[in-house]
């Protein structure tokens, strides 16, 4: 089920949600929409959704224009980030509950659904608590089972809204490894707000990234990361280090993309070490330097020459690595 929005504005008294947004989703695509707090990317979700109406512009399903039709009509499924079972349900009959309040006509038989509902809590791997009610059930296995239901009306389209936001990092990136393998089976497509870069990168075939209420860029997680197409899409992909060249230009480079030595060489900077933090494998060092405020942060493996027997207040001399560093204007 193809998805294009074409020229969809949106405003809420005076503020913009969205300006002029067009937007291709290829069918059985993940595409994550990502960017920060107030950029409009809930907004672009929930009129997909149909639970909002755009001001102007229109929503294609697969070269329909459902722009006029309910919510009810346009067969979306949901996932939010607060689960929203019903407690007073157990896990079955919470994935059961489209099921059943479809229309008689288009209503299966309590067996149909039995079927059905045993294979999706299978799918999401938690057949094993179908009898559990949801306070009995960590916040991971909550949301898997919220996405069971969604599953269970078959819908044309999945749309997911900050689905691990309440979840805790560890467990946020187990669900989006299983998410990423799940898309995999399914081959539904899905929409997928976050405002966690990792998380986008980990789990889209593209992502949209958004800021205040405009698509900054489109691309494959590979192409926004390698080729941004703006500061504000560089900085929102990672971490990044802005050395000032001269007077009206800086470069920008990830702390990994970086040279450090013990010793002054040919096109290195000298900076003094501010904090030295070990990360597991890596370990991030940073540097004050001279003539700037902002300090560099430079991201190398723990067992890197240059960090031998290192202290704070001492010397490094840095490099960004040749090829890597974007130059722009101040």
């Amino acid at each position: 089920m193809s998805i294009v929005v074409s020229n969809v504005s949106k405003n809420f008294n005076a503020f913009k949600a969205l300006n002029d947004i067009n937007l291709n989703i290829q069918s059985g695509e993940l595409v994550a929409l990502l960017g920060p707090s107030g950029c409009g990317k809930t907004t672009l979700l929930r009129i997909i959704a149909g639970l909002e109406t755009p001001d102007s512009g229109s929503i294609e399903f697969h070269g329909e224009d459902v722009s006029s039709h309910d919510v009810r009509d346009r067969n979306v499924g949901f996932v939010f980030q607060h689960y929203a079972l019903f407690r007073h349900m157990t896990v079955f009959d919470n994935v059961a509950f489209g099921l059943r309040m479809k229309p008689k006509g288009e209503r299966p038989n309590e067996n149909v659904i039995k079927k059905k509902v045993h294979e999706l809590l299978d799918l999401v791997q938690l057949d094993w608590l179908a009898d559990r009610y949801p306070e009995q059930l960590s916040g991971g296995q909550r949301q898997r089972i919220a996405l069971a239901r969604a599953l269970a009306v078959e819908p044309k389209v999945l749309l997911l809204d900050e689905p691990f936001g309440a979840l805790d990092a560890k467990v946020r990136k187990e669900l989006r490894r299983w998410l990423a393998r799940l898309h995999e089976e399914v081959h539904l497509t899905s929409v997928f707000v976050t405002h966690d870069q990792e998380e986008a990168m980990e789990v889209a075939d593209r992502i949209v990234v958004m800021n205040k209420g405009v698509i900054e860029q489109i691309g494959s997680p590979g192409e926004v990361y390698e080729n941004p197409a703006s500061d504000f899409v560089y900085h929102f992909l990672g971490d990044a280090n802005r050395l000032y060249v001269g007077d009206d230009h800086h470069v920008l480079f990830r702390p990994h993309e970086i040279h450090l030595s013990r010793q002054a060489e040919e096109g290195h900077q000298a900076g003094e070490v501010r904090d030295i933090r070990p990360l597991g494998a890596i370990t991030r060092v940073t540097l004050k330097v001279a003539g700037q405020s902002e300090p560099i942060e430079a991201e190398v493996a723990k067992d890197h020459l240059s960090l031998a027997n290192l202290s704070r207040g001492e010397t490094l001399y840095f490099k960004p690595k040749a090829g890597q560093p974007v130059i722009q204007q101040r």
